[in-house]
């Protein structure tokens, strides 16, 4: 009977683990269809795209060492929960921060960024 019940539950962690391994594969192939998709349709001859990335580099702004994997896959709750909660964590960690405000003086700059305009 213990052989059984171990038997049993050998196999609800190999379908448990199983089931992650496939959501896993799944929140990676959300991200590579919309890199792909950005990249398609991303004209990087646009003087917005341009300015941005010379922002970036002029910054010292650099991507996360690893790609920010959004958790799409069907979970359970409590697993999708604390994954979105990581995901979250991990996006403010390397947030972008704002762009500069270019064309305004010093002054009406603070202003800006104190919401008084």
């Amino acid at each position: 009977m213990a052989q059984l019940i171990e038997g049993v539950l050998d196999e609800d962690a190999r379908a448990t683990r199983d089931s992650e391994n496939l959501a896993m594969l799944v929140d990676r192939d959300d991200y590579w269809l919309n890199s792909e998709y950005r990249q398609w349709t991303a004209d990087p001859d646009d003087p917005q795209i341009k300015a941005e990335r010379t922002r970036r580099k002029a910054s010292g702004i650099k991507p996360p060492p690893r790609p920010l994997l959004a958790p799409v896959a069907l979970r359970s709750p409590l697993v999708h929960s604390r994954m979105v909660e990581k995901y979250l964590a991990d996006v403010a960690e390397h947030a972008t921060p704002p762009a500069p405000l270019d064309g305004l003086s010093p002054a009406l700059k603070v202003f800006e960024l104190l919401g008084r305009s």
